[in-house]
């Protein structure tokens, strides 16, 4: 199945292979220096150690992180069992890379700008850090990816059963990994669905259609049980008529003080999460472009990495003058990136929705999948950010929860950039840009790489 997924010439090869082992050492790196430890650390911690006689549906996360924890700590041993842990975090999230390699190749056609969006998802910090950190999140990215896998080969063929049910299994672990991924099942049914109307006729057309709406009737009946037993998830809600805390103007628009993210504050010592200090797109632009809170520095000098493994708590890293300017050029340099990341979203999702229902050849079937399920993935986090009771302090705006997502929101930007210069500029000139493109994103990658070693 996954054949098609892996498009690469042996010059491809050996860029991308040496890339993503320089992903995975900084990621070990990471780990070396603790990065496991992040927000919230005693928390999850503390359920970890009594699942599952702690556990409570009430809690933000579903068991999964808790169940492969445990599970871990009983093979490694519990001294172990946290880096083991981390280190299985990578592997599932490098072999999701492989795959996204692929379905990037099949959306973007300049190499020069293949690479340089295979180099920016590699390494940009957001993936890095929070694909390491004890966490929920760090599922998000490989359950995407097979999700993504899956819908793309019933998007062009709807009437085969085994990715029915590989695309049901994914969804229902993901539900006992993460709720977010809720978001996912009304973009693979608008997609899905605009296929099996297109592709099949007659009576077939109603039966694959009732099979498309079990597969996903099976995880949005999981996410119904685990939500309906814990009513304590309702707490992070604002209360009728109570006035939003994250404004529809501090999601939309830009605040006079996000200059100040270009000094690339750090999470806690800057209060950084301050009521209504930066607007939202600063606040996420901060958070994943820089190691934000400061999770793969190394510990404070008198750390006590005894004591640590003996019994492990949260601390807060340290934050080098060196490590501080060098992210704080890599919040500004990185500007464009996420400039582009907006405008190739809108693009794509533009062009996607026209796709749908009058096929158009500037989109690969392959980049309309990512597209439409990168949006649902983010939708549940951005629609409700106004309606969460302590957006801020809680960290709703923090990038680790809308990874896939903006992964492929970034790889969308390079999407507009090589749709615009195969449609408007000579082969020449495009080649002159995407060259240009890829010189200044090896540059920022560059940045990434040195303040998270």
């Amino acid at each position: 199945m996954f054949r098609s997924f892996f498009p690469f010439s042996a010059k491809d090869l050996a860029f991308l292979i040496p890339l993503w082992a320089l992903g995975i050492f900084v990621q070990v790196r990471g780990i070396g220096h603790l990065g496991y430890v992040g927000q919230d650390f005693n928390y999850h911690h503390d359920i970890l150690l009594s699942y599952p006689a702690g556990y409570r549906f009430s809690l933000t996360n579903p068991p999964g992180l808790y169940w492969l924890g445990q599970l871990i700590r009983h093979l490694v041993g519990p001294a172990q069992g946290l880096p083991a842990l981390a280190l299985t975090f990578v592997a599932l999230n490098a072999l999701a890379l492989g795959v996204l390699y692929g379905l990037l190749w099949q959306s973007v056609a300049l190499p020069p700008l293949r690479w340089a969006a295979a180099a920016l998802v590699t390494l940009v910090p957001f993936r890095l850090v929070q694909s390491v950190v004890f966490a929920a999140d760090a599922f998000t990215i490989p359950i995407f990816i097979l999700t993504a896998c899956f819908s793309l080969r019933l998007f062009h063929d709807p009437r085969r059963i085994l990715p029915w049910v590989g695309l049901c299994l994914t969804l229902c672990v993901g539900m006992v990994c993460k709720y977010t991924v809720i978001g996912l099942l009304p973009a693979i049914a608008l997609l899905l669905g605009s296929a099996i109307f297109r592709q099949v006729s007659g009576p077939a057309r109603w039966k694959w259609a009732a099979l498309g709406g079990f597969a996903l009737a099976a995880p949005a009946a999981i996410f119904c049980l685990e939500t309906g037993e814990g009513g304590g998830l309702h707490s992070h809600w604002l209360a009728p008529g109570e006035p939003a805390v994250m404004r529809w103007s501090d999601i939309l628009l830009l605040k006079k003080n996000d200059r100040a993210v270009f000094s690339a504050p750090e999470y806690y010592r800057d209060e950084v999460y301050d009521y209504r200090k930066f607007s939202y797109a600063g606040l996420l632009h901060l958070s994943a472009l820089t190691d934000c809170q400061s999770f793969f520095q190394p510990p404070p000098a008198d750390f006590d990495r005894a004591a640590f493994t003996r019994a492990p708590y949260e601390f807060r890293h340290v934050r080098s003058p060196r490590s501080q300017w060098l992210q704080s050029w890599s919040v500004r340099w990185s500007l464009p990136f996420s400039l582009l990341a907006v405008l190739g979203t809108v693009a794509c999702a533009v062009l996607t929705g026209i796709a749908l229902f009058r096929p158009v050849p500037l989109l690969s079937s392959g980049l309309m999948v990512l597209t439409l399920l990168a949006l649902g993935f983010y939708a549940p986090i951005f629609l409700n950010l106004h309606r969460v009771g302590d957006p801020y302090t809680a960290g709703y705006w923090v990038a680790r929860l809308v990874m896939p997502a903006l992964l492929v929101f970034y790889l969308l930007g390079f999407v507009l950039v090589d749709l615009a210069c195969r449609r408007f500029a000579s082969p020449a000139a495009a080649r002159r840009i995407a060259l240009g493109v890829a010189g200044y994103t090896f540059v920022g990658c560059a940045l990434f790489v040195s303040f998270l070693v």
